[in-house]
């Protein structure tokens, strides 16, 4: 709660949707103010208390509607969609989700070296493959003999792991009973292990990843992680700069071709802190 009150009265942004709110409401309150007057002129002789009435109700009712919700949801039109920004677990979504790979599309999770268990690749692969990577890997490499590999390293420069590496945005789909996965190389994998992105290469990946969307999605949700804000931080954005992204890059692909009705972005409860959601909610409104 500190936080978020800190967000909402020492922030620019907190303090500019706080003014906003407050100065449409006045126009209202002032309004039905000036009417209760000419109806009732006796009111005049608390001139004091109706002024102090107003800038309170004026200031209770910008706060009410700057305060951040834990769920925001937009609607656009042409085409229709909408776009939420919630807390929860990207893993608990049904319909579409969207789970951010390597271009090695590495699976090993022994001792967290290669992928770490704890990253949402790791949850899913524990959640709906019993931490086993062989059926994952069978899956991936059935689809993989359909994409040009783009180089293979040597195994002296690359120990651990796969060798063979995959166009940044290959996008491979993995079915469960009421979900879609959609594994998208998103992160370049380096030789020590460690995982890169860049900005471009995430554009590129969510561009893909909303492509796959649009032709085997059916129209349903689809969900996504905060991508790109983990192990392959990309460059120097926070949580809130590549939310943004996430929201223009598939508002961008909506307009050219529907991807889904609905698009949920989803940011994990350790991380709310760090999500300016009044910056968000603004930013959506601009979309």
């Amino acid at each position: 709660m500190r936080d978020v009150a800190r967000e909402v009265l020492l922030t620019r942004q907190g303090i500019g949707a706080v003014a906003s709110a407050s100065l449409a409401a006045f126009g209202l309150l002032s309004a039905a103010f000036q009417v209760a007057l000419a109806v009732w002129p006796g009111l005049t002789r608390h001139d004091l208390w109706i002024l102090t009435s107003l800038f309170v109700s004026c200031l209770v009712v910008g706060l009410w509607r700057a305060w951040p919700r834990f769920e925001t949801n937009h609607d656009y039109r042409n085409p229709s969609f909408s776009i939420k920004v919630k807390c929860g677990d990207v893993l608990d979504e049904s319909g579409n989700v969207i789970v951010g790979f390597t271009d090695t599309f590495d699976t090993d999770l022994e001792d967290g070296v290669v992928i770490n268990p704890r990253s949402v690749q790791g949850q899913f692969q524990h959640r709906f493959y019993d931490g086993s990577t062989e059926e994952l890997d069978s899956q991936m490499a059935a689809q993989l003999t359909r994409v040009e590999v783009a180089d293979i390293e040597d195994f002296e420069d690359k120990p651990k792991g796969k060798l063979a590496r995959y166009p940044i945005g290959t996008t491979l789909v993995l079915r469960s009973p009421q979900t879609r996965f959609y594994a998208v190389a998103y992160g370049y994998m380096r030789n020590d292990l460690r995982v890169s992105c860049s900005v471009d290469a995430l554009w590129r990946s969510l561009t893909s990843a909303w492509d796959a969307v649009r032709v085997h999605g059916g129209l349903d949700p689809v969900a996504v992680p905060v991508i790109g804000s983990e192990l392959a931080r990309v460059g120097s954005l926070d949580r809130t700069s590549l939310i943004k992204m996430i929201a223009l890059s598939f508002v961008a692909s909506s307009r050219e071709e529907v991807v889904s009705r609905q698009l949920t972005i989803v940011v994990h409860p350790k991380d709310r802190q760090t999500v300016n959601l009044i910056d968000v909610e603004q930013f959506l409104r601009t979309l």
